[in-house]
């Protein structure tokens, strides 16, 4: 997601030219300023799994575990790396960041073969840190991230310093709205189909979108449409997986790490309610609830969202 001021170039460039390529270059362009400016650069890497990935991490001149400590950033369901950027942004220096684009999604390793559980997208991420030699690290995961997170924190609970789960998964408690809109439609918003649907994706899952030129929005819903085969198999995984229905199948209760749970209140697709829940069967959970926000909080409000991990990520640092 992209802030108005480092769009301004490419805007002229759009009403310059109106030609495609140009408006793809300039897209391409204001989101690797927004990397710079978040001190974050792209790695292209091959795991043992065979799962090539595409991940951001900080930009740093020495090694980086020994200086800072290690976050790892997940993002949700038919998402990517970029939504995590200003987020990462308004850290920028505190942390050293690795943000995946998911086995799925992005420019990772996307396939029909593959299967995208909660638990087998934890035991990539565990390779993928193997390879990148961190064994150490907090983990923050939105929507589907912070099911994946929750997973990552049952399979190697040694590993994982803190845990942060934003306007997550697991429990799944989803809104009537969605829920209706899911069972009375013959497609899932989530899943744009054209760059058109891409609209309506926005609209369900963000309360106060960052502003997004319309060219920009039009690339990223025919980059959406274009994955949507993919989408719809991650989902058939999920909606079997055991991993996104936690609630009173006493799992949650033996995960002993300090854990921050942060929603916006107005998320449309999974409700307020399950920070109750959430709070009711992690042990060492705490809450923040933001106002006038929807279901990913960190692109909506970054600079609150980011303020909220800080103060937590010092509490709990070892």
């Amino acid at each position: 997601m992209q802030l108005k001021h480092l769009f301004l170039f490419i805007v002229c460039s759009f009403f310059l030219s109106g030609c495609e390529d140009i408006t793809n270059w300039a897209y391409e362009k204001g989101l690797a300023m927004e990397k710079n400016r978040a001190g974050l650069k792209d790695q292209i890497l091959t795991t043992a799994d065979g799962i090539t990935w595409h991940i951001l991490t900080s930009e740093t001149s020495a090694e980086p575990i020994a200086e800072k400590e290690a976050v790892l950033l997940i993002h949700g369901f038919s998402a990517d790396s970029s939504n995590w950027v200003r987020f990462a942004n308004e850290l920028e220096g505190d942390f050293f960041f690795i943000v995946p684009d998911l086995p799925g999604h992005g420019e990772t390793t996307r396939n029909l073969d593959l299967t995208y559980t909660m638990s087998a997208q934890a035991t990539r991420l565990l390779t993928l840190m193997d390879a990148l030699q961190i064994q150490h690290f907090h983990v923050a995961g939105n929507s589907m991230g912070g099911a994946i997170s929750l997973a990552l924190a049952q399979q190697a609970p040694q590993r994982v310093l803190s845990i942060g789960l934003i306007d997550s998964a697991g429990l799944t408690r989803q809104t009537e709205g969605f829920k209706t809109i899911l069972a009375d439609s013959n497609s899932n918003p989530l899943i744009p189909h054209t760059a058109e649907q891409f609209q309506a994706t926005l609209q369900w899952a963000m309360e106060e979108p960052p502003y997004l030129p319309s060219f920009v929005v039009d690339i990223m819903g025919k980059k959406k449409a274009a994955n949507a085969e993919v989408a719809e198999k991650v989902w058939s995984d999920l909606l079997e997986d055991p991993g996104m229905m936690l609630e009173d199948k006493n799992v949650l209760p033996s995960i002993q790490i300090p854990t921050l749970v942060l929603w916006g209140r107005e998320d449309r697709l999974l409700g307020v309610d399950n920070v109750g829940a959430f709070l009711e069967e992690l042990p060492q959970s705490r809450a923040i609830v933001l106002d006038g926000i929807g279901h990913v909080p960190m692109a909506e409000a970054p600079g609150k969202s980011a303020d909220a991990f800080r103060a937590f990520w010092r509490e709990v640092r070892p």
